[in-house]
């Protein structure tokens, strides 16, 4: 099943973070994206789960109100995420822009892209997609970097 939206030729991909300017400038509640998925803690798929250098950049930055403390009960493991609004929207997402761009979350820093073991590089849809917009590969290491980041994250948590 594809959605044909991800294009990659002569090293560069058919997408460009617009940052700020996207017009939803946070990519909103995650829930969505997790229709054929299952995980073991039965987390809600809209969580920003933080890494400790995520939390620690937060807290000193003087955001430590946007951050609260998850519990698996599955695993009797403790965890740091992003606080969500009602509707399941970030509450670092203020007046239509993310108020922490500069410091966000890995998970923030690497979205679209994630990486599955099966398929290697996936990307969730997002209005950066767009055969007007070409970025080299290269350029989106730092992005790659913080879905590996992620990745290992969850490795560590079940196994530590």
């Amino acid at each position: 099943m594809s959605n044909d939206f991800l294009k990659i030729s002569n090293g560069k991909i058919n997408f460009c973070c617009m940052k700020n300017y996207c017009q939803n400038s946070c990519c909103g509640p995650y829930s969505s994206i997790s229709k054929n998925l299952d995980n073991i803690d039965k987390r809600p798929f809209d969580e920003i789960v933080l890494t400790s250098e995520d939390y620690d950049r937060i807290y000193k930055a003087g955001y430590a109100y946007l951050m609260e403390k998850g519990f698996s009960k599955e695993t009797g493991k403790i965890y740091y995420k992003m606080a969500l609004e009602p509707d399941g929207t970030c509450k670092a997402f203020v007046g239509g822009k993310c108020s922490i761009q500069k410091i966000k979350p890995t998970l923030c820093d690497a979205f679209p892209f994630y990486f599955d073991m099966f398929s290697g590089l996936c990307a969730i849809q997002c209005e950066g997609f767009s055969d007007k917009y070409w970025t080299e590969l290269s350029s989106l290491k730092n992005c790659f970097i913080s879905a590996k980041k992620m990745y290992e994250f969850w490795i560590d948590f079940y196994t530590n």
